[in-house]
């Protein structure tokens, strides 16, 4: 009996210095993400209002990205971010004020630094794409279909600051459904970045951005995204930009893939 209460305390004892070891090491909810949203991607997590220019029509999105924890390890500190967003479409003067929503959750994002200004992502999520009015049914413009996709990404980023940066990476897509079949062209590539042009008073700071992705589910087809903007720091690592934006390439809403379009838009995100 005495045996099996030392071996009982010892283990307390034991997983009591391990624990406050792993805790010492673990810091829960940071203020600030090692990486900043990827400004020209349009499905960037962020609040965003974009108006789409000669028309009256809106894109607009909810969301953004949540640090979760920071994990001290010997060399290095690992960050592990949440992700989620909604993008949609307003047209106030047509029939079917929504067009689409447009659902982005990643699970987990985690950013490894390899030095000061270079960091690894690796990300797990799932996406799907909605009707959000049987409108454009009834008027033939498209037919509702189920489209979703879980991938897992991995990407190299070089980042300075939140004005400052370059990625480059691919999206696997290991669960890929359209009108309820599955797809066997899973890849997705993606590169761009943003760069400072000139600064402002020491707080504005104008630049450009850009972003391009080949999908290979339309035959590598691309979409093409360049923006330039004012970008003003705000509180907790926040960042207010002030942008005119130039899309053109393959439609990235589901419900309307694989149709073609080009847009110009003006308008503001939180990022």
């Amino acid at each position: 009996m005495r045996y099996f209460t030392f071996l009982f305390i010892s283990i307390l004892l034991l997983f009591h210095s391990l624990s406050a070891q792993i805790f010492d090491r673990v810091h829960f909810f940071p203020d600030t993400t090692f990486v900043s949203p990827f400004s020209a991607d349009a499905h960037a997590h962020r609040i965003a209002v974009e108006n789409i220019l000669f028309t009256k029509n809106v894109r607009s999105s909810i969301g953004g990205m949540f640090p979760v924890l920071n994990i001290e390890l010997p060399h290095r500190t690992v960050q592990a971010t949440f992700g989620g967003s909604v993008h949609f479409e307003l047209r106030p003067n047509g029939q079917a004020h929504i067009v689409s929503n447009d659902y982005y959750v990643d699970y987990l994002l985690l950013d490894v630094p390899w030095s000061d200004d270079l960091f690894i992502r690796f990300v797990t999520g799932h996406t799907s794409h909605h009707l959000s009015d049987n409108w454009y049914e009834r008027l033939k413009l498209t037919s509702a279909i189920r489209y979703s996709r879980d991938y897992v990404k991995l990407f190299c980023i070089y980042e300075e600051n939140f004005n400052q940066q370059f990625y480059l990476g691919a999206d696997y897509a290991y669960i890929f459904t359209v009108g309820g079949l599955r797809v066997q062209r899973p890849w997705t590539f993606q590169t761009g970045g943003k760069w400072p042009i000139t600064q402002w008073l020491d707080v504005v700071t104008l630049y450009g951005a850009a972003d391009i992705k080949l999908r290979q589910e339309a035959g590598f087809a691309a979409t093409n995204t360049v923006q330039l903007g004012c970008a003003v720091p705000m509180q907790q690592g926040r960042v207010l930009r002030l942008a005119l934006q130039y899309r053109r390439g393959l439609e990235e809403r589901g419900q309307f893939f694989p149709q073609h379009r080009e847009l110009i838009t003006v308008g503001f995100s939180i990022e």
